[in-house]
């Protein structure tokens, strides 16, 4: 502080203030001490500032590759000339490019359909009785006569046992709690439900659909009214039958126990619609835009990220003002060199590779930017798909 100041303080020409000139001398003895703790106050808030800036980049570049690693569609399409008719998505990595077929869809796959005897409430009583339901063919109705066969397709057959004072809803609640999904296809093998007409209420019991899925059912009760079985007497009513989806590809021959499949054409899954009299086109092409889009996003955010953590670290000869708030941070410096290894090393853990960005059409620019070529990547997916995939 200046002496005219201290003097200033003191009060020359009048009464000496004492409280004033410890002040003043205590304030010029501290002011330097003051100065730097404030210069380092701010410098610890400017870092501060600088790593959430960081941590909100990072951010970014994650979520931009979290995007990349749960894109579905590996660069093809499936496309149906009438999707009322069938449709053809591309389903897995394994998706090629040469379909292009004619189909013709003769049936589509039902699902087994029964319905028990009618009440007048939902809670009516069903009676103690014991319900095995098998799955399998019959090789006609049940109820149309004598002399008709099952024949067991090798799922797990279910039992259902119920008291005197069970009503319909706990028959239709004991039957889905029951069933399994035995063949591992997410679906179980029955479903029960209780559908009303109008009048009364029924049981109505589902299978998986196709022709090698119906239901075998026997009951021991003395009048075995939810039976339907050749022995026991079909007293369940057939609604619909289990029948397979029916179609030709380019004039062959083929059935599915589904309107949905995935093992007609690798890597894509055909879901059949309705029937038709005349042949609809399906096929695939290459449809790289998804994919474009993705790694312009990756590229762009890298470079906005690499272009803040700079500016981050930058070191200005001239001014020490224009410093970077991190400079000589070394969390700083490893960020960048685990950014700049990303976009050069080969990506591991694939079949097939090494595999590295410029498969895609990413390269790096002499500033360490990257920069991305749609047509190289078109390029590439035309020759090897597997890389991009």
């Amino acid at each position: 502080m200046a002496k005219t100041e201290i003097l200033s303080k003191i009060g020359v020409g009048s009464g000496l203030d004492t409280s004033a000139l410890i002040e003043a001398l205590v304030e010029a003895d501290t002011v330097a001490q003051k100065e730097n703790l404030d210069k380092l106050e701010e410098n610890a808030k400017n870092k501060i500032s600088a790593f959430s800036v960081l941590k909100s980049n990072l951010k970014d570049f994650k979520d931009i590759v979290s995007q990349i690693q749960s894109q579905q569609q590996y660069g093809f399409v499936g496309q149906s000339s009438d999707a009322t008719v069938a449709t053809l998505t591309a389903s897995g990595s394994k998706a090629g490019s040469t379909i292009n077929s004619n189909l013709t869809v003769t049936t589509l796959a039902t699902s087994h359909s029964l319905t028990g005897p009618s009440y007048n409430s939902p809670t009516a009583t069903v009676g103690a009785r014991t319900l095995t339901i098998n799955f399998g063919t019959w090789s006609a109705d049940p109820t149309s006569g004598g002399g008709q066969s099952f024949t067991s397709n090798g799922q797990d057959q279910i039992q259902i046992t119920t008291s005197s004072s069970s009503t319909l809803v706990d028959l239709r609640d004991a039957i889905n709690s029951a069933a399994t999904d035995s063949d591992n296809d997410g679906e179980k093998d029955v479903n029960a439900s209780i559908i009303f007409d109008g009048t009364n209420y029924m049981l109505m019991l589902k299978s998986e659909s196709g022709a090698s899925n119906e239901m075998k059912i026997s009951d021991n009760h003395a009048s075995p009214t939810y039976a339907y079985d050749a022995t026991d007497g079909a007293q369940l009513t057939q609604r619909v039958a289990g029948i397979d989806a029916a179609f030709t590809v380019d004039g062959i021959s083929m059935t599915r126990t589904s309107n949905s499949f995935d093992d007609l054409f690798d890597g894509f899954t055909l879901d059949l619609k309705k029937t038709s009299s005349s042949a609809v086109r399906i096929s695939s092409e290459v449809d790289l835009d998804s994919v474009k889009t993705l790694v312009e996003g990756y590229v762009g955010t890298y470079n906005e990220v690499m272009e803040s953590l700079t500016i981050m670290g930058q070191n200005d000869a001239t001014d020490d003002e224009n410093d970077g708030a991190l400079i000589g941070d070394s969390t700083l410096r490893e960020v960048k060199a685990e950014l700049r290894e990303m976009s050069s090393t080969p990506i591991g853990g694939y079949e097939g590779g090494p595999y590295y960005l410029s498969f895609l059409g990413v390269s790096t620019q002499r500033d360490g930017s990257l920069n991305f070529d749609p047509k190289k990547l078109e390029t590439q997916f035309k020759a090897k798909p597997e890389t991009v995939r």
